[in-house]
């Protein structure tokens, strides 16, 4: 299991140690790894590159052995490291929760919340401009509680599922948490899993209704994705 980064891990932490003991009870050897500065591993946030998350990936990987088949489940941009890792290790499937599509989208979000935050700060008056251009001198960026370095920034940004070879990638289940049941997925989902399709990957898409509850206030449960893997368990 690959959880996203920052304070959405921290939000999915429990959700995702919930799946964690459904597979397990169901006799599949699952691992959760912290990766590099997150968690209870070494190091800080800032401190964190690609590689090195690529490296913990590698040897969970390896830790886990090569008996039986792989099956990785990435929640938001933990998707970016599963397709990332696609190109190194033979997936049987990969579960993909409302992930993040694009490294560069990530790191605009972070920083509209970086400016978002200076809005209620005595801060001089930011813009993106001048955060990227603060990234691109080589400095870091504080961001809700972490310190994101402009390598890891420009690692992240180079990131993206679309761009991921239909020769590393079987199958693929895409899972959009939605408050509606009548909702679509989001164009820019869409988009990536026609191509996806197009180019002969295994694909099954679709939405889910429940909280998302890696970016709530409060702590929020979601019995219905524990639910949809229990079901896929039985089946």
């Amino acid at each position: 299991l690959i959880a996203p980064f920052g304070e959405e891990m921290n939000k999915s932490r429990h959700v995702l140690s919930a799946l964690v003991r459904l597979l397990e009870e169901a006799g599949h050897a699952v691992i959760l790894p912290d990766l590099t500065g997150t968690g209870d591993s070494e190091g800080d946030f800032g401190d964190a590159t690609l590689e090195a998350w690529r490296n913990d990936l590698d040897r969970a990987i390896s830790w886990l052995g090569e008996d039986g088949e792989l099956h990785v489940v990435a929640l938001r941009s933990g998707a970016l490291l599963a397709a990332d890792a696609a190109a190194r290790h033979e997936f049987a499937s990969v579960t993909m929760i409302h992930p993040v599509v694009d490294g560069k989208q990530w790191l605009n979000q972070l920083l509209r919340l970086r400016l978002a935050g200076g809005l209620l700060g005595s801060k001089e008056k930011e813009t993106a401009a001048g955060l990227r251009q603060t990234l691109a001198d080589g400095l870091s960026l504080e961001i809700a509680g972490y310190t994101i370095s402009s390598e890891l920034a420009h690692a992240i940004e180079t990131l993206n599922l679309a761009a991921v070879s239909s020769d590393h990638l079987r199958r693929v289940e895409w899972i959009e948490l939605v408050a509606d049941g009548e909702r679509p997925l989001m164009p820019v989902s869409q988009r990536v899993i026609d191509g996806w399709l197009a180019d002969g990957v295994q694909v099954h898409a679709g939405t889910l209704v429940g909280d998302t509850f890696w970016a709530t206030q409060e702590i929020a449960h979601c019995p219905q994705l524990l639910a949809r893997f229990a079901d896929r368990l039985q089946a």
